[in-house]
Parts: structure tokens; sequence; C-alpha cells
């Protein structure tokens, strides 16, 4: 059996995910990256003819369907996808 970081390709299904933050309970259901990965988000900003700055609100949001890809092996899904079942 192959030795495996926990963020690598071919990591177990035992293995206990690092991330305790944003991207608690999710992994790339393609390679078991626990991440990062790219997620479309949205945010509010200030919109100006120049530019932009943050809003007052300037949260991101997204939720399980925002497509997200896993910079490790490509795969693109939705975030809901990435979920360790």
């Amino acid at each position: 059996m192959m030795d495996h970081q926990a963020n690598e390709p071919g990591a177990s299904e035992n293995e206990v995910s690092p991330n305790v933050n944003c991207l608690e309970g999710k992994r790339c259901p393609n390679c078991g990256s626990y991440g990062p990965f790219e997620v479309v988000v949205s945010m509010r900003v200030l919109l100006y003819d120049n530019g932009s700055d943050d809003a007052e609100d300037g949260s991101i949001e997204y939720d399980d369907s925002a497509l997200a890809m896993c910079p490790a092996c490509r795969y693109e899904g939705k975030f809901g996808e990435f979920n360790i079942p």
C-alpha cells in the first residue's frame, strides 16, 4: 500500500481532514486533495467609474451549488460534490 499525505492524490478515506475552517468537510472527489479549491463566489462591492472598493457588507457568499475547481487535478463540479461522505 502506498503512503500518501492527507492532501495528495490517492489519500485514503480513513485519513483525518486537516481542514478545520472554511474547507472543513471538503475534499476533491477526484484526487482526494483537501484543497485549496477555486470557488465562484458572490461579493457586494461599491462600484465606481474607476474601480471598486469593498462595500460595508463586503463578505463573500457561496454555497454547495457554487462552481468549484481543484487545482491539483483540475476537476470541476459543484462545491457540494466536494463534501466528504
